[in-house]
């Protein structure tokens, strides 16, 4: 029998520690009790809510009614083949999914299979600890592994997408297990068909990498450049040291620090050369003075321009003064403002929002630009985030 329990408090399952509670919640440690969480749901007429780390979301104060599915199954292995597991039951072995190839017996390549459940950041030390490279530019970022394919997590010149094989899946509309290869997740600048036009059909059960026992160092990104100048060749151990001494002067750490988060709350601009051409003439109407660091994102050296440029959203934040931005319990990190702290411990999720309205607002007035935001919001009405300044396209995202 699959153990509910009832007004489980979801805020202390999430970064960000705000939120109401769960009407019904089932903690899932064995992935064969899956479909029986979802039968359970739908006998009952309950939505549901699959949640891992909660390191990317935000919970609205009333919670969520319906049933919370927390994964939480352990396990992280060296594996050069990508097995069926055994301990699945005949769902997954009945399924249509066909059977994993073999990969990686090539010379230098070594896969891992680990579980959704895993803390993210113990999974890049194991790789580092048993010399494999691929994922240590990827160190310090929070959640659980389940995660991060949904959003194909990027950092420091590194992606997902590069190393991921597969993921294996509980698919909903199928009600079997399936194993979906890297093409099939249909990975762009942080979207998946787990987060677009798949969302809610899929629960990511295993996730299984190719890395490298031959070093692969990317050192790419300026932060890292810098810190390896005169040292061009360091060893994982170095490169995971950098990278998590890099982020924690910008980026609190969810999981240890005393204000909550939730990550990063603002996605960077995708822009193409026309809507960079109209942020630029803003900034030169309304921030002159930030106009030759605006125009670094599109250099005059590069011929013929990308299709797209990419803008951080960290730069138009500060360009903007919002750095440091407060009202209430709620504040704009002073060191890396994409990042909505929780500043007191006691933030609500209508100041986190009310908040966001305003520098959305600020934002847009300044420079043009409407920045997106990345956590996913739960248990919000349409017309909440339409009185939050959201826009249909994202009302869509996070009500469907």
């Amino acid at each position: 029998m699959l153990p509910i329990e009832q007004n489980r408090s979801l805020k202390p399952l999430t970064t960000f520690k705000i939120g109401g509670a769960a009407r019904e919640f089932a903690e899932i440690v064995d992935p064969a009790d899956v479909p029986a969480a979802f039968d359970y749901a739908e006998e009952r007429g309950l939505a549901t809510l699959v949640l891992g780390g909660g390191s990317n979301m935000l919970v609205s104060d009333r919670g969520f009614d319906g049933l919370v599915i927390h994964v939480s199954n352990r396990g992280i292995a060296p594996s050069p083949l990508t097995p069926l597991p055994t301990t699945w039951g005949e769902g997954y072995k009945n399924s249509n999914s066909p059977r994993p190839t073999q990969w990686g017996e090539g010379p230098g390549v070594r896969g891992i299979r680990i579980a959704s459940g895993e803390m993210w950041d113990d999974v890049v030390k194991f790789a580092v600890e048993h010399e494999l490279w691929g994922i240590e530019n990827l160190s310090r970022i929070p959640g659980r592994t389940g995660a991060v394919a949904v959003q194909n997590v990027g950092a420091y010149g590194q992606e997902i997408k590069d190393v991921l094989v597969n993921v294996e899946v509980f698919d909903r509309k199928t009600n079997s297990f399936q194993t979906l290869t890297n093409e099939e997740c249909e990975f762009t600048y942080r979207k998946s068909i787990f987060n677009t036009r798949e969302k809610n059909r899929y629960v990511i059960l295993s996730t299984t990498l190719q890395l490298s026992t031959v070093p692969k160092r990317n050192l790419s990104y300026p932060d890292v450049k810098k810190w390896f100048e005169g040292n061009p060749e360091p060893s994982l151990e170095e490169i995971r040291a950098a990278i998590k001494a890099i982020r924690d002067r910008k980026f609190p750490f969810p999981a240890e620090s005393i204000e909550g988060n939730a990550g990063s709350f603002f996605k960077n601009s995708l822009l193409t050369i026309e809507q960079f051409e109209n942020v630029k003439r803003q900034f030169e109407r309304n921030l002159p003075e930030r106009l030759d660091r605006l125009l670094r994102y599109a250099p005059s050296t590069l011929y013929p321009l990308p299709s797209t440029l990419k803008i951080p959203s960290a730069f138009v934040l500060e360009a903007c003064g919002l750095k440091g931005f407060r009202r209430g319990n709620v504040q704009l990190n002073p060191t890396q403002p994409v990042v909505v702290l929780n500043v007191t411990g006691n933030a609500t999720a209508d100041e986190v929002l009310t908040l966001v309205r305003e520098v959305r607002t600020t934002v847009q007035e300044k420079t043009g630009l409407h920045l997106y935001t990345e956590p996913e919001l739960i248990g919000f009405t349409a017309d909440e985030l339409r009185g939050y300044g959201f826009n249909r396209e994202e009302i869509r995202r996070y009500t469907a």
